[in-house]
């Protein structure tokens, strides 16, 4: 009987995750946690984790701990924390991608379809024809190949754009029309009419998208960031707004969470901002992966989503 740990900070959302763990009939013992006193009452004896940000110092007293099933994708807090080097630290798979393509083409669509001009005419019952673009042809370049970028490439090929993805050292993907390796960063921006970041934060990825980077974009492209906000050097993609220089940004991740009244991105009108809801962990989805991965656990086979705690991802 293993003794497993459930904490999510969105506690409107405990009751759920427990129900739906304690439905499967796992041979568990569950701690559901609302608070610190709880985490603190039950870590010592805990073998497995489920659960996100739990407070970092708490791990020092988990010396039983085997494994972590993160509940977000973003594990970088988790990595920052004290857990130990044997310990397994796993996020969800397969399942934030179809989320992800639905943010990144409404988006893209409602731009090329003018849709915001159209409900500013039917407003004003202004009859003003106007011309719309389509995507076939453009190339949509996508910096991080991994889990999540599979469903944004296929929606791309089913819209007849070509596809273009960067990843650490360009080798190739197969939904992919052309890879390029992080030292060819450069070639990768200035070729793309619309650039999709999908990169976790780590220091590697960290302001990836630099003035250098950036001033290499297209004066049409379109930058969609729905990976983590530390990639983009705000001050830069701020000036490159501003000037015009580029078509415009769909942001959903910040640096700073939620993004301050006073940042430059609210009022630019070339820029969209919305409050990190591209890929939502439902806890339907994310308890399925932690099953699937508790029976492996189980079996003694490998995880399924296992972080490279070197790589940061």
């Amino acid at each position: 009987m293993y003794k497993v740990l459930l904490y999510t900070n969105k506690l409107h959302e405990t009751d759920i995750y427990a129900r739906l763990v304690q439905e499967v009939q796992l041979p568990i013992e569950l701690s559901v946690c609302r608070n610190e006193g709880d985490i603190d009452a039950n870590i010592e004896d805990a073998d497995v984790i489920f659960g996100v940000h739990l407070p970092s110092e708490v791990y020092k007293k988990a010396s039983k701990l085997k494994w972590i099933q993160s509940m977000w994708a973003g594990v970088e807090r988790l990595l920052a924390s004290p857990v130990a080097a044997d310990v397994l630290i796993t996020k969800p798979w397969g399942v934030f991608g179809k989320y992800l393509s639905h943010y990144v083409f409404g988006n893209l669509l409602a731009q090329k379809i003018k849709a915001e001009l159209a409900r500013t005419n039917q407003a004003a019952k202004k009859w003003t024809p106007y011309t719309i673009e389509i995507l076939a042809g453009q190339i949509m370049g996508i910096a991080g190949m991994g889990d999540t970028a599979q469903d944004i490439a296929l929606a791309a090929k089913a819209f007849g754009m070509r596809v273009w993805g960067l990843n650490s050292d360009g080798r190739e993907h197969p939904l992919a029309d052309r890879m390029f390796a992080k030292s060819e960063l450069e070639e990768f921006v200035s070729g793309v009419d619309v650039l999709v970041s999908t990169l976790p934060a780590s220091p590697s990825t960290y302001h990836i998208f630099d003035s250098s980077a950036l001033n290499k974009l297209q004066s049409h492209a379109i930058l969609i960031n729905v990976g983590r906000g530390t990639v983009i050097h705000d001050d830069s993609l701020v000036r490159l707004l501003k000037d015009g220089s580029i078509g415009g940004a769909i942001l959903d991740v910040f640096h700073t969470e939620p993004l301050p009244a006073e940042h430059p991105y609210w009022t630019l009108p070339n820029c969209v901002v919305t409050p990190h809801v591209a890929g939502p962990s439902l806890p339907a989805e994310i308890t399925d992966c932690f099953v699937q991965n508790f029976r492996r656990f189980e079996r003694g086979e490998s995880l399924l989503g296992q972080i490279n705690r070197p790589r940061g991802y």
